[in-house]
């Protein structure tokens, strides 16, 4: 699992870092970010489910990240409607991986360490969804905040990699 979580640290954190230096804060950019993070984390994670064959509990958050990849990609067929989807695509993201992430954490037990890093990570999703679902964000800082939390995801998910874990 540690390498599952180190490859979703890369990903989070490259692209919180993409966001921070990007000039243009903006929409494109944003659903752009979404669609390669979806992609990436569900179709590694339906790899890895396949590899191990004994991580079915990770379906649900390989489906949801593998739909907002796919529905934030079909946007650019037709970029009017990104400033619509943008936010509600990250609320929707947002929220439904803390619901997952929660079930796994009380799923495993807050004892163990796998379930507190379940339980954070749902923490950090839940904010960043109830923040997109709740404040009226203007592009540029819908955009920053979606890079800022990735890169702190990035960096949480690569130190709960580099735990060691109890076998």
């Amino acid at each position: 699992m540690q390498i599952l979580f180190g490859l979703r640290a890369t990903i989070s954190f490259g692209l919180g870092v993409f966001i921070t230096f990007s000039q243009a804060h903006t929409f494109v950019v944003g659903t752009a970010v979404m669609t390669g993070f979806g992609l990436a984390v569900g179709l590694i994670s339906l790899a890895y489910i396949f590899i191990t064959k004994n991580q079915n509990q990770l379906i649900p958050l390989t489906l949801i990240a593998t739909l907002i990849g796919l529905l934030s990609a079909g946007t650019f067929l037709n970029p009017d409607i990104q400033p619509l989807v943008f936010l509600p695509l990250v609320a929707l993201f947002g929220l439904s991986f803390a619901a997952f992430e929660g079930y796994l954490a009380k799923r495993e037990g807050f004892r163990i360490g796998i379930g507190r890093d379940f339980a954070v990570s749902a923490g950090f999703n839940l904010v960043l969804g109830l923040l997109f679902l709740i404040a009226p964000l203007d592009e540029v800082s819908a955009v920053g905040f979606l890079g800022a939390y990735l890169a702190i995801s990035g960096v949480f998910w690569g130190i709960a990699a580099a735990t060691p874990q109890p076998k």
